[in-house]
């Protein structure tokens, strides 16, 4: 089916995105594509002409819900073209079933039937001279035979009926295996004691001034989590680290941008999102002004962040 491109796309947000997280992505991508930061850039100029669209749509709670409104028009649409439609039923057809050919049983009746005076009469010429009790006996029994046509065997024992074969019943299919638990980290190394980086993953990203806590105190569940950045045509992980339920963790020097956490919940094997956000560095007249912030690792009400499924692929 033929994706749809939205102003959510444009901007590269969720759309059940709240405002403050559309104003952080249109202030990131504004930034980057600015004309004064790209000169003579035709392209930077059509990207920044179709992010200042989006936002005015989506800054706009009337224009954002007749946006969604048409959305939900459009997807509609391309679900029915991409529905097949079913051949058309031919109408049925019946072969006549073939008339059989009469049995030898009936010709042998109809045979006899024909002959049956001329054989009276010869026999009567035949034996009238010398008609006695024993003449007259023999020839009812040679008339007996003649117009008796050949019996059927005597009854036995009726024949012998196999019995319709059983189609077995398709075996059940196998049940999905319960999640383990994985051992080791996806590139081999053994999982941190505390919560902390998995040994082997580059730390990446790591020239600003800002922080970045992780709080898994309110999960009963260890987790590997992936600090992943939004820059770019492509995201990647810059940081991936552990961290034990109960605990936190805190990423420093982290460089300004959008970001994302990605994360594996170890005992149940869920991989989850959270929506993006940005971190933000400047340099003012009294030093520099950089980010800190919390992020909790579970749904509550009027939480910081929300999470969405996570494709396998994606992590």
């Amino acid at each position: 089916m033929t994706k749809l491109r939205t102003h959510y796309d444009n901007l590269k947000v969720a759309r059940d995105a709240p405002d403050f997280v559309i104003r952080a992505a249109y202030k990131t991508l504004s930034q980057k594509y600015h004309p004064d930061k790209n000169p003579d850039d035709a392209r930077a100029a059509r990207v920044m002409s179709l992010i200042n669209q989006s936002y005015d749509v989506l800054s706009d709670p009337e224009r954002r819900r007749e946006h969604d409104a048409w959305i939900a028009r459009e997807e509609a649409k391309l679900k029915a073209q991409a529905q097949p439609q079913s051949p058309p039923i031919p109408p049925q057809w019946q072969q006549p079933e073939p008339s059989l050919p009469p049995s030898p049983a009936s010709k042998h009746w109809l045979s006899t039937l024909l002959l049956l005076p001329v054989r009276l009469l010869a026999a009567l010429f035949e034996f009238a001279p010398r008609l006695t009790v024993l003449g007259l006996l023999l020839g009812g029994i040679w008339l007996w035979n003649a117009v008796t046509p050949d019996r059927p065997p005597p009854p036995g024992p009726k024949p012998y009926q196999a019995a319709a074969p059983v189609t077995p019943s398709p075996a059940p299919a196998p049940a999905k295996p319960a999640h383990i638990r994985p051992a080791t980290a996806p590139n081999g190394s053994a999982w941190p004691t505390r919560a902390d980086y998995v040994r082997g993953y580059p730390i990446s990203n790591r020239e600003g001034r800002s922080e970045v806590t992780v709080d898994n105190t309110q999960n009963d569940a260890d987790v590997f989590v992936k600090l992943v950045s939004l820059e770019g045509e492509t995201a990647y992980p810059v940081r991936q680290f552990y961290i034990p339920s109960g605990a936190k963790f805190t990423m420093n020097k982290v460089d300004a941008g959008q970001y994302d956490l990605r994360y594996l919940d170890l005992a149940t094997g869920k991989l989850s999102r959270s929506e993006s956000f940005e971190i933000e560095e400047r340099r003012t007249a009294t030093g520099i002004e950089y980010s800190s912030m919390t992020m909790t690792l579970y749904k509550v009400r009027d939480g910081n962040f929300h999470t969405y499924a996570l494709a396998a692929d994606e992590f």
